[in-house]
């Protein structure tokens, strides 16, 4: 007859629970707050923001307004000369004097740069705006991470903790079956145990949930 595979430890648990988690997780190409790692998921999460992408449409926007205008003041400061070609003595006087048509395209081509310096400024407050969210997101990350490098270190010391007693209990348990020790002890044992273990399957969740959230964050650029 076969011999039975031993039974894993009851402590084993929120072990093999955090292996499967490791798996899940695979997606996300680190879980630390090293600045590698830092550096790598906020490059997702920037390349993932649908609020910086708007903002690249409108800068994109206006730099394409921009080289219109651009465009139309080249054109009007060369064609300025063709209002001397006219037999009219009427419109000659007033372009020597700066009216006539050549009034007409200097307006033209200060209109044309006061948008452009409004279009420039507005540009600009879309850029400050968009590194700002950057820097939003980056901060985010890292907190995001050093939650996670956190639970997990509580996780390592509980899962130590729930091991040691389980240890002593065994101890407490064969000293009990023995005539030694009392009942009140051993349910005390395992009453540890028991507080241990839902600390360790909080400590779990709340990790699960800041991956979640990091995921989330990072979701659609892998």
């Amino acid at each position: 007859m076969a011999a039975s595979q031993p039974k894993s430890p009851s402590w084993s648990k929120p072990i093999e629970k955090q292996k499967e988690n490791a798996v899940e997780n695979k997606k996300i190409p680190c879980l630390n707050s090293s600045n590698k790692c830092v550096e790598q998921l906020t490059e997702r999460a920037i390349a993932n923001s649908n609020k910086l992408q708007q903002t690249s449409d409108r800068i994109t926007a206006i730099e394409r307004r921009l080289a219109v205008t651009e465009e139309r003041i080249d054109y009007t400061s060369k064609k300025k000369w063709t209002n001397y070609i006219t037999t009219n003595p009427v419109d000659i006087i007033q372009n020597f004097f700066g009216g006539g048509g050549m009034q007409r395209d200097n307006l033209a081509i200060a209109n044309l740069e006061i948008r452009t310096a409004d279009l420039l400024t507005a540009k600009a407050e879309l850029e400050r705006q968009q590194e700002a969210e950057k820097l939003k997101l980056e901060d985010k990350v890292l907190h995001l991470l050093l939650d996670i490098d956190a639970a997990n270190r509580k996780h390592e010391l509980l899962t130590s903790q729930l091991e040691t007693l389980e240890q002593q209990r065994e101890v407490v348990r064969i000293a009990y079956k023995y005539g030694r020790g009392s009942t009140s002890q051993l349910l005390g044992m395992k009453n540890r145990r028991d507080r241990t273990i839902e600390q360790i399957v909080g400590v779990e969740i709340e990790k699960n949930e800041t991956v979640t959230e990091l995921k989330h964050l990072t979701r659609n650029a892998e």
